[in-house]
């Protein structure tokens, strides 16, 4: 015996309400695929350039060289952070562009050379550090553990091969 619909609607229609469900949840699905596509996307892709930080001029002291590092840092801006640095530590300039969200409270302090053979430089190098302190916060996720966030006192060592070449970040650490 045959059921009759009582609703007034036909076999297919009824049979496309059913099927609604289905879309609904593969729309739940779908939107919470591109949810968590965007948020990994945020913390994997490096952060988005917030400025851009001009390259001091050949003749700028050791502490605005730093300073536009810091900058350049601030602003991820990694092509002027790599610029600053020579070619040995670039890698470094960019892990830390990728990787720091912001320093504030930045205090660059004066410059003190050093001799060569301490850093082991050239003889014909002029060396010198710079000591920072800055207050460090790390991007989501790219805090390898090595550095807390916080107040932080920290040193860029600078050399030129002579006194009319750019000074360039060469190391960095514990100042």
């Amino acid at each position: 015996m045959l059921k009759r619909q009582t609703d007034g609607r036909s076999g297919c229609q009824a049979a496309r309400v059913l099927k609604r469900p289905g879309r609904v949840i593969a729309l739940v699905g779908s939107v919470s695929t591109l949810a968590v596509a965007v948020g990994a996307g945020a913390l994997l892709l490096p952060p988005r350039q917030t400025g851009e930080v001009t390259v001091p001029p050949g003749d700028a002291t050791p502490e605005q060289v730093v300073t536009a590092y810091l900058d350049a840092l601030n602003a991820h801006d990694c092509d002027t952070a790599e610029a600053l640095t020579a070619a040995g530590a670039r890698d470094q300039a960019t892990s830390w562009c990728e990787d720091v969200a912001r320093l504030t409270d930045i205090d660059v302090g004066d410059h003190h050379v050093e001799p060569p053979e301490h850093s082991g430089r050239s003889t014909l190098d002029e060396v010198a550090n710079v000591p920072v302190t800055f207050d460090l916060r790390w991007r989501l996720l790219h805090d390898d553990g090595s550095m807390d966030e916080g107040a932080t006192t920290w040193g860029y060592l600078l050399v030129r091969d002579a006194g009319d070449s750019p000074w360039r970040i060469v190391d960095q650490g514990m100042g």
